[in-house]
């Protein structure tokens, strides 16, 4: 059996890759409906396909649906904010004329504390999604996490044999 100290920090890690995923995917990717696409695991988000392979319950699986939408505008909104803050950035690296790092320190702390804000709700939902799980549907969680670094292992190696 796994000890709380080892489940917790689990669940914390799972979080962290969770958030560090979302932000990630917020930066280059087409952002329609993300909250549903969240609840279907899709956009490397992985803590949904973690928990969909923990074998919850019908009431765990509406329990996450209404912490997820619990969550929705919150995220949508820091979303939002982020993608403009990197238009600006955007716009402002390629418009024709003279420009400084120092022109764009607003806007790259404005990018940080957005992304700081969805890394802690993204840690915010891991930890609501963990009060939902059984000690055995996180033992499920954590070997199906380690079975997906294995991959991303494998993964790298082969991509590196061809260099």
């Amino acid at each position: 059996m796994h000890t709380r100290k080892q489940l917790t920090g689990v669940v914390i890690l799972v979080g962290i890759l969770a958030a560090s995923l979302w932000t990630a995917s917020a930066y280059g990717q087409p952002h329609r409906d993300r909250a549903m696409r969240w609840e279907r695991g899709e956009e490397g988000l992985l803590l949904p396909l973690l928990v969909r392979g923990a074998g919850l319950t019908e009431t765990q699986q509406a329990q996450l649906k209404q912490l997820v939408a619990s969550h929705r505008s919150r995220v949508d909104t820091l979303q939002r904010q982020l993608r403009a803050a990197r238009d600006q950035l955007v716009e402002k690296l390629y418009t024709p004329g003279p420009l400084k790092a120092e022109d764009l320190t607003a806007l790259t702390q404005q990018i940080g504390k957005v992304r700081e804000s969805l890394a802690h709700e993204s840690l915010q939902v891991a930890l609501e999604v963990r009060k939902l799980l059984t000690p055995e549907q996180l033992a499920k969680v954590k070997q199906r996490w380690q079975r997906l670094n294995e991959l991303r292992a494998e993964i790298r190696s082969l991509l590196e044999e061809g260099r």
